[in-house]
């Protein structure tokens, strides 16, 4: 058998199926990656335009005060008029800078280069979790995750200082099948930190 993908060094092949490495390959659906994007991400916008919203809403705000006053003031009405007249304009106008900023700054389309077109490969072993699509492969040791999560949509492997790898639904013929991988992943997680701490 050949040896694990990324694996460097002596490795003995497995003496049981059950030791056999998991191994699931598949498409991810942009409806899956929407539901994933919601799950991992803290908001819609990143912290840079909410800055900026912030910031200019404020300057136009104050400008549109100004013009509003001044044009007022030439038609010579009442001071009070002024005011709640160029107040009201410029807390509308503020608000509405800092609602279409933001709408424009939501992050709409999901998926990288080929992430929606291109097959996906996860395998699994006592050595960690092995991620490849296209000419990208990554091996993620199991001491550099966190937690295996059953999510309604698919089983989430949470990787610390990185993506998080699903295995969205689709890849599953049956309920079953995703539920004996969700507790394979758990097992070889569990089992190689068990391991490591005994050995430390």
């Amino acid at each position: 058998m050949a040896e694990p993908l990324g694996y460097q060094g002596a490795y003995s092949p497995p003496a049981s199926d059950r030791e056999l490495p998991l191994r699931l390959s598949g498409a991810i659906k942009k409806k899956e990656l929407r539901s994933l994007t919601r799950k991992v991400r803290s908001g819609h916008v990143g912290p840079t335009s909410v800055y900026y919203a912030g910031v200019t809403a404020p300057a136009i705000a104050a400008g549109m005060a100004t013009l509003v006053a001044a044009s007022l003031n030439r038609a010579e009405m009442h001071e009070m008029v002024v005011f709640q007249a160029s107040s009201i304009v410029a807390a509308m106008a503020g608000i509405s800078w800092y609602l279409i900023f933001m709408r424009w700054s939501y992050r709409h389309d999901l998926g990288r280069g080929s992430e929606l077109a291109t097959e996906t490969e996860v395998t699994a072993d006592e050595l960690g979790v092995y991620w490849s699509r296209g000419a990208m492969k990554t091996r993620i040791d199991w001491s550099g995750i966190t937690d295996v999560r059953y999510e309604r949509n698919f089983v989430r492997i949470c990787v610390r200082d990185g993506d998080d790898v699903i295995l969205p639904n689709s890849w599953f013929e049956k309920r079953s099948d995703k539920k004996a991988a969700y507790h394979r992943l758990k097992a070889l997680r569990d089992g190689t930190l068990d391991a490591e701490s005994q050995a430390a």
